[in-house]
């Protein structure tokens, strides 16, 4: 219907009504543009804040998961140690007690670190350019660097634990008992009771012969414990970047 006026104004050679036709063209489509626009601003906006929702939830969970993992490797750190330094004569053989409790540590892994599914989907998808905030994005992109730099550690430490378990004969432990099973235990005290009493006995000289086992080990958790604290500060960077965002 706009043409046909077009056409006519110009068959009549009314100018002015021609040039307010063309005027009135370019404004509607500048305003339908505009429109465009800015649903697709709110659909990029929505779409946004839906994976920032999901990357707060999963870091949420990752950060209290390495809060308590750190508190159960430092348990094991000062339980290993006191061990070691008992059967290398360089401080005071432990109680009975700390004896279990030291061999429950070099016979635990605690939990290999947590990667984010959310990130992991954005980079596969090529869609991490959606989020806006650069800070986020380094950051994520850094701690799951940060996984991948350290990812040998806790497998070095689950084939020590699993060597200990199966050729160490000093230790009488009640396989068959109730109680958590397997290496990866994550008690919050880094030493489940029940996990205790199924040690039996133990030879004190025999163990003498894992000594150098037993101080690896403990390295390795002293190691995890740093590399976790690290991965802390990662997460908790992501987590003030994602709070930025929404506000």
């Amino acid at each position: 219907m706009l043409l046909r006026r077009v056409i006519e104004h110009v068959k009549e050679q009314n100018w002015t009504a021609v040039a307010l036709d063309f005027v009135i063209v370019v404004v509607g489509v500048f305003i339908g543009i505009q429109v465009s626009n800015w649903n697709d601003a709110r659909a990029e906006k929505a779409q946004e804040a839906a994976i920032l929702l999901q990357l707060e939830s999963e870091f949420s969970e990752i950060r209290e998961a390495l809060l308590k993992q750190i508190q159960i490797r430092k348990v094991y750190v000062e339980d290993i140690a006191s061990l070691v330094a008992g059967l290398e004569g360089s401080g005071p053989m432990p109680d009975d007690l700390a004896i279990k409790k030291a061999l429950i540590a070099v016979r635990s892994t605690g939990r290999r670190p947590a990667q984010s599914a959310a990130y992991l989907q954005l980079t596969a998808n090529g869609e991490l350019a959606r989020l806006s905030n650069e800070e986020l994005k380094q950051a994520l992109i850094q701690y799951h660097a940060r996984l991948e730099r350290d990812a040998f550690i806790f497998p070095a430490l689950m084939q020590l634990v699993i060597e200990e378990r199966s050729l160490n004969k000093y230790v009488d432990f009640d396989i068959n008992a109730a109680g958590p099973r397997g290496a990866a235990i994550d008690d919050e005290t880094g030493g489940d009771e029940s996990r205790i009493n199924r040690i039996r006995t133990y030879d004190l000289e025999g163990l003498r012969a894992y000594e150098e086992q037993y101080e690896t080990i403990h390295t390795t958790h002293a190691n995890l414990v740093d590399t976790d604290q690290a991965q802390l500060e990662i997460v908790n960077e992501i987590l003030n970047q994602i709070t930025e965002s929404d506000n």
